[in-house]
């Protein structure tokens, strides 16, 4: 199994000024990645956070969100992403149903829930790097603590163990056939699991990179600007994109494949979006049964769906 705990030091060891992480304002190479998460890991620590214990998240798409997952795991404690456009209450149960410890937040306002410590996400660089050796979890070991309304619209609880989130990310390498040559630009938000298997674990186990969007607004933008190989969005994105004006012709040559999930799509949508940028779509939406990836009228070029996903 890929320890995700010591995924930062294995990369800073193998290769310190490689690139792996960024946003709008923060680009991280291996080893100042590993110095954040250690940094981060610290204060978690000087929080009286330990194995077996539960962190939540409640932050926009950042570098420091992607920080904040590597020192939870490196702690050895359990992550419990939460929606930043939660309402107060919504936030607080999930909070309190999950049993969180500390609650990493932006500084605004946060709901009362039972937690000990609120940590502000600036606050995670302003330890001391941690000096413990990194947790090295089981594979039952809890990863992820998740809340989701599903297929039915019913919100219902989600665990995702070590060895779950070793395999996802093993079946999305081998089925995009991702290499250190990868970078991914997700905008998705890092409280689904899809941007954070798909969009972030994935393509930073392979050696590659991923680049931090926090607005689809920016998207192209950063698509030419980063040289992303390929990105995750969901329908409403396609849409909108497809929907641009038609003066607007960005450079797209970078992106091998883009990947539509988290709800269901129209072939219509995907063709019409695979004409206009030349990008390959594979349609992975799924719920509680198998991945059936699909190829749509690509123009032309190579395209991942052709490998289809499997699951099971």
């Amino acid at each position: 199994m890929n320890l995700l705990s010591t995924l930062p030091d294995r990369r800073a060891a193998a290769a310190p000024d490689a690139a792996a992480v960024a946003d709008d304002s923060t680009d991280l190479n291996n080893a100042g990645f590993l110095d954040a998460v250690r940094r981060a890991a610290a204060t978690l620590r000087a929080a009286g956070v330990s194995s077996g214990d539960v962190v939540a998240i409640m932050l926009p798409n950042t570098a420091a969100y992607v920080v904040a997952l590597f020192a939870i795991w490196r702690v050895g404690a359990t992550v419990t992403p939460i929606d930043p456009w939660l309402t107060a209450a919504e936030a607080d149960h999930q909070l309190t149903t999950t049993g969180a410890k500390v609650l990493i937040a932006a500084p605004r306002p946060t709901p009362d829930a039972a937690v000990h410590v609120v940590i502000p996400a600036d606050d995670l660089a302003t330890a001391d790097p941690d000096v413990a050796e990194p947790a090295r979890p089981r594979n039952d070991t809890l990863a992820l603590l998740l809340r989701t309304n599903g297929a039915l619209g019913k919100l219902h609880s989600v665990t995702v163990d070590h060895a779950n989130l070793d395999a996802m990310c093993s079946m999305v390498i081998e089925a995009f056939e991702l290499t250190a040559a990868d970078h991914s630009l997700l905008n998705l938000p890092l409280s689904h699991v899809n941007s954070i298997v798909v969009g972030t674990l994935s393509p930073l186990l392979a050696d590659g990179r991923a680049t931090v969007a926090f607005s689809p607004k920016t998207f192209f933008d950063r698509i030419e600007r980063s040289r992303a190989t390929y990105i995750s969005a969901v329908p409403t994105t396609y849409a909108l994109l497809s929907d641009l004006p038609a003066e607007i012709r960005p450079n797209t040559a970078s992106v091998r494949f883009a990947i539509c999930g988290a709800a269901s799509a129209d072939v219509e949508l995907l063709t019409k979006f695979e004409r206009r940028y030349g990008i390959p779509i594979v349609d992975g939406y799924v719920s509680e049964v198998p991945v059936r990836a699909r190829r749509s009228s690509s123009p032309g070029r190579w395209t991942p769906s052709e490998y289809f996903c499997r699951a099971g």
